[in-house]
């Protein structure tokens, strides 16, 4: 644990060098790399550094109660003026320098912070943890090694992180780093009740008529192993949705009784297929993302397959299912 803490110092002393940052995170942004992105902004304006958040997209509306998402900037590429303006970027849960899908980026020196199996190392320092339940915790060895007091907003957002990355403590990942993490964050302010609350309780009319159109598409594979599930463009119109609201629709596949991976299906566009994969860890889904130029952890991934929808979900479906035949 003491090598852990010293690379939150690190990351830390390379944090205070700087003047001006810009703080981003992956594409989709869920509540680990959000949460994890509003804590490092308050972290540096504790240090007396300006700092921006730019996403390129919106973040779902279960995140909607997180304190400080007024920071954040909608963008798909950075200017010469922002590139220009801060002296380098804090890239926050992505293992490639395009996850962000942030045009312009690359031309920045990077502190990269992940916990992901495959990162490519791609900062001028890398700050990773392979072990950690989620990048939230990273961010809050971060907060103590610089002693700053980790405040009640901070928490919140930390909290969130950490108990949607673990899913709710139900996945492997909630190891005792985990639950540590979390007894500081609610010594500090985070709420649970309240936060779970928010998360999970005050669901948009639209998500749940998506969830119904999305769940109409089930399909089941593999003697029930595998579940299957599409959203496209039709399906968002009819419910009134956004592309923002399909971020946890995977999961409810996932739940079902003798499902050990789920796949859902994101045709947007006619020539590139989103894809979210689940897995109760029997089959590794972050080597099924890896297949396509995608990543993730071991029971969640994704990956965008540049072909048209039937094309990708053959070519994913056939890399799936010899993993899921019975010896």
């Amino acid at each position: 644990m003491a090598e852990v803490t010293r690379e939150a110092a690190r990351a830390v002393a390379c944090l205070r060098r700087a003047r001006r940052i810009l703080i981003t995170s992956h594409s989709s942004p869920d509540g680990d790399s959000l949460g994890s992105a509003l804590a490092v902004w308050e972290l540096a304006s504790a240090l007396g550094i300006a700092a921006h958040i730019v996403q390129r997209d919106p973040y779902p509306a279960s995140l909607s109660f997180l304190p400080g998402l007024e920071s954040v900037e909608l963008a798909s590429s950075l200017s010469s003026e922002v590139v220009e303006g801060v002296d380098f970027a804090v890239v926050l849960e992505c293992p490639g320098i395009n996850r962000p899908g942030l045009a312009g980026l690359e031309r920045l020196p990077i502190l990269n912070i992940d916990h992901h199996l495959e990162n490519e190392r791609y900062g001028v320092l890398n700050y990773l943890d392979e072990e950690a339940p989620a990048v939230g915790e990273m961010v809050l060895r971060m907060a103590e090694a610089a002693e700053v007091p980790v405040s009640a907003t901070m928490a919140t957002c930390l909290y969130t992180a950490l108990v949607t990355d673990t899913g709710d403590f139900r996945f492997s990942n909630a190891t005792p780093r985990a639950f540590e993490a979390a007894r500081r964050l609610v010594a500090a302010g985070a709420v649970p009740h309240q936060i779970a609350d928010a998360l999970w309780n005050q669901t948009p009319s639209r998500v749940v008529r998506l969830t119904a159109e999305v769940l109409g598409s089930l399909e089941l594979h593999a003697a029930g192993r595998l579940a299957v599930v599409t959203c496209d463009l039709g399906m968002l119109a009819r419910a009134g949705a956004r592309f923002e609201d399909t971020e946890n629709l995977i999961n409810i596949p996932r739940a079902m009784a003798g499902v050990e991976v789920a796949v859902l299906f994101k045709a947007f566009t006619p020539e590139a297929t989103r894809v979210s994969l689940r897995s109760r860890g029997t089959v590794d889904v972050q080597r099924v993302a890896a297949r396509f130029g995608g990543g993730g952890h071991r029971s969640a991934a994704g990956c965008t397959i540049a072909r048209p929808f039937r094309q990708a979900r053959q070519a994913l479906l056939d890399t799936l299912a010899p993993l899921l035949e019975k010896p």
